[in-house]
Parts: C-alpha cells; structure tokens; sequence
C-alpha cells in the first residue's frame, strides 16, 4: 500500500484532474433523472395487487381523482346562485383542462337526476339552468337530497361542501394536471363566503412531485453548508472543509449519475439518499484528517511522509467501515419487497464504494495540495487540550469507573427494546407525508368530515356469462355485499349498479319510495338500461357495469386513508368476500387505490423487520471475516443492535408508527452506526495490544484521538440528517428525526458500551498478537454485482402530405343543395344491426327491424328489437314533427313490464338509445339542415385516390350549438353520388368530438342507399357501426305499425 499512496501523494494534480473529470462523466446524466413519487413505485411490477387493479382500469377506465371542493360558509351551504355558478364554472374549467378526462368529471353541474315524470322515466340534468329563486334553490335541494346515489357523494349531507371529481387521463400527469389546475383556479373570482381546496389522489401525487422537486434543490445545498460548517469549526480551517466537499459532490453525482443513466427513477425517498452518502463520504475523511493532524501534534516530519504514515494507518479502518456499511444498506436492498426501498440499498451501497474510492485515491492528493495544519480550535491552548478533547477524556473516565452499570442498562435497553418491537404499530397515510396545515391535508380533512370521503376502494363483480349480472338473485348479492362494505368503519358510502337500477325502478313506478327496491326480473332490468341510454348516454355506466352486464365495479369511499382504518375495512370485506359472496357463478375480487395503499403499507412492516435481520447477518458476517473472530461480529453488533432496540422503546412511547419514512431507519442506522463499532473497535485492539491489559492507558489514549474523532464523524452526519428536519415531506422529517437519534445513540453506545465490554470481557481478538493463530482460515463471500447498461431507442417520423384534389370548383350552397337532393324515398323498412364498441375493445350487439314513413314535413319510425333475448320484445316508436308544430312524441314498451312508456322528447343532440349517432343524425339520414348551419367550402382532399369535396358547416347560433350538441362539423362529399362520406364533429367549444365515417353505399331500387356506417366519439373511445340489410322502398308499409298497440303486439 506505500508504493500506491507514494504514487498518488507525487502526481497529486493528475490525480485530482482524473478524478474530477470522472465524476463530471456522470454528473452529465443527472438531467435526465425522472420521477416516480407515484404510491404504485412502492409496489413489485409482478404484484398481484397491481396486476388486477391494471386489469380493471382496462375494464373500466379507472384512474386517480382530482377533487375541487367548494366549501360555503353561508347559512343556505352552497344552495346559493352564485356558488353553484362558480361549480358550473369550475366544472367546465376542468373538463377543458388538458390532462383531465372530459367525461369523468362528476359534479352537480354534469349529472343527471333519474325522476318519475308524467310522461314516464326522465334523465334530466340537476343544473340545466342555475335557479335564481328562493323556490329553485329549494327545489334543486329536494331534488338532491332525495336521490340517495349521489347524497353525500357530491354534495355534503349539511350543505356546507359540494365537490367536484376529476378523473385524470394519465396518472403519471400528475403534477403537471395539478399546477395547471392551481394555475387556473387562480383566475376564476370566487364569491365571498366561498372557499376552495384541492384534495385526493391526484392532488396528492401532485403535491408531492412539487415538494420532491423543491427539496431536490433545497437539502443537498443545505447538508453540505451545515456539514462545511461542523468541518470548520471542528478543525479551524477551511482546507479540510474544501476537501470533504468534493468527495461529496464526486460521491453523490456518481451515485445519482448512475441511476439516471440506467434509467432508474428519482422516487419519494431518494431525497434522503444524497444527505446520507454526504454524510458517508465526509466520515472517513474526518478519521483521516484527525489521524494526521495528531501525527503533526505528536512528532516531526515532512508533510509527504506523515500523510504516507496517516494512509498506512487509515486505510485499514476505512476499509472495513467500508464493507460493513455496504452489508448494511445492502441488507435493506436484499430483504426489501419495494422497487424504492431496493434501490436505495443498492445505490447507497454504490455511493459507499465510491466515496471509499475517493477517500483513499483523491483525499491525499487534495491533502498535499493544501498541506493543512490544525487549529487552535484542534490542538487546544498550550498545554490545554481543546474541548472536544476535553469532552471525549471526561468521557471516557466515566466509562472506565461505571462500565458494570454502563452494560446493565444496555441488557435493560435490550429487554424493553424487545417488547416494544412487539407493541409497534405499522400506520401510513399518503395524506400524511404533508404538514397539518398543507392546504392539500386540509382539503382532506375537509373533505372526509363532510362527504363520503376521498379515498376509494373498487369491488369488482364477475360472472360467467353476458347477462348473469342483471339476474335478481345475483343483484341481491351484490346488494348484500354492498350493504356490509357500508358497515364498515370509516367507510363513508359507495355507488354500484345495484344504486342506479333501484333508482329507476322507483321512477317507473310514480316515484314511489316504496319501490326504491331492485326489479324482480332480469330482461326488465335489462330494458331499464336501454330505456335510461335512450334518455341519456351510451357511457354514462362504463364505470359501474360492462356492455354484457358480465362484469361490474362497486365502489367504496372511505373517510381515512391510514394503513390501519384501511386494515379494518380490506382485512373484514376479503373474508365476507371469500366466505359469504364468492361461488362458482359469481366471484368478487377487492382493488383500487385504497386496496394498493393497504398491499405496499402492509409489505413495508414485512420487508422492516427482513431488512433488519439481512443487515444484522450480512453486518456479522462481514465484521467476523476482517477480524477472523466470530466474537468479533456480536461486540460490533451490539451498539447498533442496542441503538435499534432503544429507538423502537422511543417510538413506542412517543406513539410514533413505522411508516415510509421510520422504517427505513434500521437498515440505515446499521450501515452508518457501524462505523463507529468497527473504528473503536479497531482503535482499542491496536492500543490494546500496545499497553497491554492496561485499561487507563488504553482508554487514555484512545478518548482524545479516535473517540474525539468519532465525535466529530457523529456531529457532521447528525447535522447532514438533520436538514431532513426541513424537507417539505413530513416522511423525511420523521425519517431524519430517528436516523439523528439513532447516529447519536450508536456514538454514545460504541465510545461507552464497547470499551466497557471489552474491558470486562477482554475478548482474546483485542488483546491476543494474532487473533488467527489458532483458527481455520474461513471465508464468507460477499458479492454485489452491479449492472450497467444503457438503450436508446430511435423514433422516426414520416410525414405524408396529401396530394391536392382536382374537382370543378363549386359554392357551398350548391354542395348543401347537391346532398339534400339525394333520393331517400316517402317509406322503408330494412333491418339494422347495432355493434357498440367500448374503449376497451368490448361489444354489445343488438338487432332491430325499422320502419319508417314520410308525411310531407313529418315523420314516423317505429323500431322493434329482435335480439339479444333480454330486450327483445322492446319497441320505440317516435312521431317526428316539422319544427314549427312542437315537440316530438317518443314511446318506449318494456315487455318485461307489460307497458307502453311514453318519454320525454329528446333533444336533438341526444344520443340514439345508447349508441354514438344523434337523434338528429338518425332523423337526417345524411341530409343537411339548413336552417342551423353557415356553409362555407374547404380544401378538396384526395383519399385513396379519389378527389372530395370538403365542406364545413357552423352552428348559426350558440343555442342551436348548445341543441345538437356540437358546433362545427367537416365533411368529405363524394361527387359521384353526393353523399357526405366523412365527417368530423367538434363539441360547442371547438374540441374534437365524434368521427362519421360512411363505410358502404349501395343503389336500392334506383336509392343511393347508406348499407354501413360507423361513428366514434373522440371524448369518451366508444363506437357504433349500424349495419343495414333487407332494405325496401317499394313494399307499402301498414299505417297501423305507427300506433302505440303495434308497440305491444310486435312483429
């Protein structure tokens, strides 16, 4: 080792050159470091908890919330005109948020209300206009308080809270979703007596990315000042402060630099990771700093040749602090089931070798560059010594007179340690990684006192076949099981299909209470649906029920997110679940948020106590190995083994839990608090050896040199913990809080119980000339293998310009004329068949005999479906009337019922009985409306080789927009018959819409004839494609299929 450390010491300035640029290398990667503060990071990918909740957002386009909360200080709650005109406003502020997904956003502004009506079932909207009235407000109240789905849910059950729920398109959008949220919220005036907050799991996520991000820039800066400091002041000069910090830097950018370079993500609690390899990297340099200084204290010499001496003699203990602190953080990597957890052990560990590497290669370079020389503050005045000498002697007298009782309280901390460890609590709130005053924790507590909660839970139903879910007795299970979910502590309420059909089957029989009860019969719930699409949307129950009515999600809202309310609700409804619900046609499985909240918590008190027992091994194994004693492993055991034990004894007094943050704690606090075992250790076997079995002069000289220097290793990593205090991340602090007690307790216990232990027991490792004599040489390999690997992935880009086409130049006008001209025959009847298509890929088939009959500006069509066998029987029949004579008159039969139900008229913007075509597309058939459009020409477009008119047509007013539902519509017209082929809807604020596409034409009986078509809404992914075949113009059709006794009779 001379021959190296001479090297070095000669080519100081190429050394430190090397080894700056090295670090550089790395540091390069750092900009590309990413985030994942996501609660799911905490989770394995092979989850089985992960892997369901994936399969149900495929199924049901589940994602985190945003919640607005609206909280009213006004006697009438949010009953107030202008609060419900500011929810109106922040509703639709948030479905024009990118990143929010436009149809989850849940409010009393963009649901429906499911009444009884004298024309039978009506979907109406709560606020389709804000009442202005004492008699409106009221009205709207009743309304609400008496339609139990949304009671609770939406708006409080005092009045005081109304919330908005916003699902977010992409979870790992978080923080950019919520800046911009807080971003636009800052601009809406809020009316006096109002409040707003910003909570849920979105929020949270949100939040947290802004803090990781502001505690980023703020620790590490602060650590290396505060540690700076204690150098300083430690040692009275700054060249030892200048020295530490840039193996500080070159240890924490490698470190960091590697996992950005091999893609490993930034999470919650890598924010600890720099301030413990600063603190690491600073230790060594401390013992080496103090070995010199006291050589120039003691004797003569050149500076090359007492830094050669300190080197020979320090490159032994910081080598085996080296490798017992790497055993420790290796332990947490090993044992811990978490990706975060995992991580962190594996790149501590790396930081630890690197700062070894940089201790014992560039801290001599930089040492004969500076050539230092202590303080006054270090060597004391004259024959004074300084006060940490001072400290460090009083110390260790008090260790050589009271060693006996030292060790009894040690036993005594180790039994009270070992009944507290069964006393601990595990707890975790993601909520609580905030302060109390947050606004985010306060719109939590808020919301939870006064609504259903914000923490959910899915439940989710699966049967065999299509259709088995409507089916009574199975409905009545799902009822039941929902029913004990809401029995439940701090469980506040939950939604299911089991709620909507009650409710409609209450409106169709007058409204009556008595009758908020599920129907008894399967094809009548089955007609309840399609009469509520009919009414409403196709997608309005893409969360609550798949298009087969095979699977359906239960969802369960819950008022505290801690780990232990949450134990109390998944433990109790897993067991109901299994011993009560589950059978072969119908099984239920728990997931969502809550459910993956409860699986990574629980696996956090699991992996705790693996960690702890991996590091204690691999920590014995290691020491054992450089001492070539066993014996050796349990004396440098014993202080951090203690130190953990006497932490659990606080926690469980304090009534502190371990959580993210304190169960990291005991790994860490054995790879760093071994040092402090291994350096006392390997200080009192030498002096030992020098003196003998005298413990005077062994103590003696060991306080004022290795032990003072041991404290100033403990005050430099104590305070770079100690900016942990300041993180914005409630976590931290606590983790930096025990981490501090811990550093503290293992100094304490290593200068005091050590020594009094080998002083009682002088253990023959210390005190014999050669530990090894006696013994068989034995090895315990330890290997951490390290993997780095790089991918870049090309992405490229081809642009395809469309060629332009060449038509005869036309007017619009003479465009609208040529498509309504087109021939679409006084009568028909055909057969259609309707394939809805989900997001997800899922369909549902229904088949259906049309017939329709002109009588000059009127029209009547009347529809019987023949198929599946749960709506068969089901007829519509609608008399259309020219505008200016009224409303139209639309009949619904239910043959589940026995009854001919007339509805409301429906707007024309409405959907057609749950597919994505329009009442007014269906009633167009192609054609186009003059009377609502301003009809202006675009560019023609070539499609597969064929050249199309392109005409754009524009809503003429805001009502007429507001009417059909969107404002603009682009459309391709095929000159060859001119038909509109294409066509691009956008919603009343210019956004995307839906998609026509004419996908088959055919003559019939002399008819240009639309035999195929599809429509997909680009909002919600779900699409139509109505099939026609049979088609007839010719044959008369029977004026008596228009009346509403055909409805009953049939075909």
């Amino acid at each position: 080792m001379r021959r190296l450390f001479e090297w070095i010491i000669d080519r100081p300035k190429r050394i430190v050159c090397l080894g700056l640029l090295f670090a550089l290398g790395f540091a390069i990667f750092l900009p590309t470091l990413q985030k994942d503060i996501r609660a799911d990071a905490f989770l394995a990918k092979d989850s089985p908890a992960l892997l369901y909740r994936d399969v149900v957002r495929e199924r049901f386009g589940l994602t985190d919330p945003l919640v607005v909360a609206l909280e009213s200080s006004h006697a009438q709650g949010v009953y107030q005109t202008s609060t419900l005109a500011l929810l109106q406003t922040l509703s639709d502020a948030l479905i024009d948020l990118p990143g929010i997904n436009p149809e989850r956003v849940l409010s009393l502004a963009t649901q429906n209300n499911i009444v009884y009506s004298d024309e039978g079932m009506d979907v109406v909207p709560f606020l389709e206009d804000i009442p202005d009235t004492p008699e409106g407000l009221a009205k709207l109240r009743a309304q609400l308080e008496d339609f139990p789905l949304f009671r609770g849910l939406l708006v409080s059950e005092d009045a005081r809270v109304a919330l908005i729920i916003a699902e977010l398109e992409d979870d790992n959008e978080a923080e950019q979703v919520y800046q911009a949220l807080l971003t636009r919220l800052r601009t809406i005036p809020v009316p006096e007596g109002v409040e707003l907050h910003v909570a849920g799991e979105g929020a949270i996520f949100g939040y947290i990315a802004k803090y990781v991000d502001i505690d980023a820039r703020q620790l590490v800066p602060l650590a290396g000042v505060i540690i700076t400091l204690v150098l300083i002041f430690a040692y009275g000069r700054f060249g030892p402060a200048l020295a530490c910090n840039l193996i500080m830097f070159c240890a924490v950018a490698i470190t960091v630099g590697l996992m950005a370079a091999q893609g490993v993500p930034f999470y919650l609690i890598t924010n600890a990771l720099p301030v413990i390899l600063i603190g690491i990297s600073v230790a060594d340099g401390i013992h080496i700093y103090s070995t010199y200084f006291d050589m120039q204290m003691e004797r003569d010499g050149s500076p090359r040749e007492l830094l050669i001496e300190t080197m020979l003699v320090m490159w032994r203990p910081v080598t085996l602090t080296t490798l017992t602190t790497m055993a420790g953080f290796l332990g947490l990597y090993y044992a811990a089931y978490m990706p975060p957890f995992q991580y962190f052990g594996l790149y501590a560990a790396i930081g630890v070798v690197v700062a070894w590497v940089y201790t014992l290669l560039l801290l001599p370079a930089l040492m004969i560059l500076t050539r230092p020389v202590p303080g006054r503050w270090y060597t004391g005045s004259g024959d004074k010594p300084s006060v940490f000498a001072r400290f460090m002697g009083l110390l260790g007298r008090f260790t050589l007179n009271w060693y006996k009782p030292l060790l009894g309280v040690v036993a005594l901390v180790i039994v009270a340690g070992g009944y507290a460890v069964t006393h601990l609590q595990v707890d975790e709130n993601p909520v609580d990684v905030f302060h109390p005053d947050e606004p985010v924790a306060v719109a939590d507590r808020l919301i939870n006192a006064h609504t259903r909660g914000t923490s959910t839970l899915d439940i989710v139903i699966e049967t065999e076949n299509p259709g088995d879910l409507l089916d009574p007795e199975r409905l009545a299970r799902v009822a039941a099981l929902q029913s004990y979910a809401e029995s439940l502590p701090a469980v506040g309420g939950s939604l299911s299909v089991v709620d909507y059909l009650k409710q409609m089957h209450r409106a169709m029989n007058g409204g009556d209470r008595d009758f908020y009860a599920l129907p008894d019969d399967a094809e009548l719930a089955a007609q309840y649906f399609l009469l509520y699409e009919a009414l409403s949307g196709p997608t309005d129950f893409e969360d609550d029920i798949d298009q087969d009515y095979q699977v359906a999600n239960l969802r369960v809202q819950i008022k505290d997110g801690g780990y232990q309310a949450l134990r109390r609700i998944v433990e109790p409804l897993e067991f109901y679940i299994e011993t009560e619900f589950n059978r072969e046609d119908m099984r239920a499985t728990v997931s969502g948020r809550a459910n993956l909240n409860y699986h990574w918590i629980d696996d956090l008190a699991k992996s705790h106590f693996l960690g702890l027992a991996v590091a204690l091994v691999l920590v014995w194994s290691v020491s054992a190995l450089l001492f070539r004693s066993e014996s050796a492993g349990f004396y440098t055991l014993l202080p951090v083994a203690a130190t953990v034990l006497g932490v659990y004894v606080a926690m469980v007094a304090l009534d502190i839990t371990l959580g993210m943050g304190t169960s990291m704690f005991a790994a860490i606090a054995i790879g760093l608090g071994i040092d402090f075992a291994i350096h006392s250790l390997e200080k009192l076997r030498v002096l030992a050896r020098r003196h003998g079995k005298n413990d005077v002069a062994v103590l003696s000289a060991f306080y004022p040199s290795c032990g003072r220097a041991l404290l100033y290793n403990c005050l430099a990593i104590t305070a770079g913990f100690a900016v942990l205090m300041v993180s914005k991340i409630s976590s931290l602090n606590n983790f930096g809080a025990i981490v501090m007690l811990s550093i503290l307790t293992s100094f304490i216990a290593s200068v005091t119980v050590l020594p009094a232990l080998v002083i009682w027991r002088r253990p023959a490792f210390v005190y014999a000339q050669d530990s090894a004599g006696s013994r068989a040489a034995w090895r315990v390999p330890l290997v951490v293998s390290l993997v780095i690997g790089a991918a870049v992935l090309g992405v490229n880009h081809a642009n395809a310009a469309e060629s332009e086409a060449q038509l005869p130049v036309l007017e619009a006008q003479a465009l609208v004329t040529n498509v309504n001209a087109v021939a679409s025959g006084e009568q028909v009847s055909r057969k259609l068949r309707m394939t809805l298509t989900n997001k997800r890929g899922k369909q549902r088939v229904r088949e259906t005999v049309v017939y329709r009959k002109n009588d000059g500006e009127n029209q009547r069509s009347v529809l019987f479906f023949t198929s599946p066998a749960n709506v068969r029987g089901t007829a519509f029949l609608v008399w259309d009337y020219a505008k200016d004579q009224g409303d139209d008159d639309q009949w619904l039969y239910l043959p589940a019922a026995r009854k001919v139900r007339r509805i409301s008229a429906a707007d024309r913007g409405d959907y057609f009985l749950g597919t994505d075509f329009s009442y007014d597309d269906i009633k167009l058939d192609g054609k186009l409306e003059e009377q609502d459009f301003n009809f202006s020409t675009c560019a023609q477009v070539e499609r597969n080789g064929k050249a199309f008119y392109c005409l754009e047509a524009v809503a003429k007013s805001d009502k007429i927009a507001k009417e059909l539902g969107y404002r603009k519509v682009d459309m391709l017209i095929n000159p060859s018959n001119w038909m509109v082929m294409h066509g691009e809807f956008w919603d009343v604020k210019n956004r995307p819409l839906r998609t026509l596409e004419v996908l088959e034409v055919a003559e019939v009986q002399g008819i240009p004839t639309r035999m195929k078509l599809s429509m997909g809404n680009r909002k919600t992914g779900h699409s139509t494609v109505l099939q026609f075949t049979e088609v007839d113009y010719d044959s008369e059709i029977d004026e008596r299929l228009f009346t509403k006794s055909a409805l009953e009779r049939g075909l």
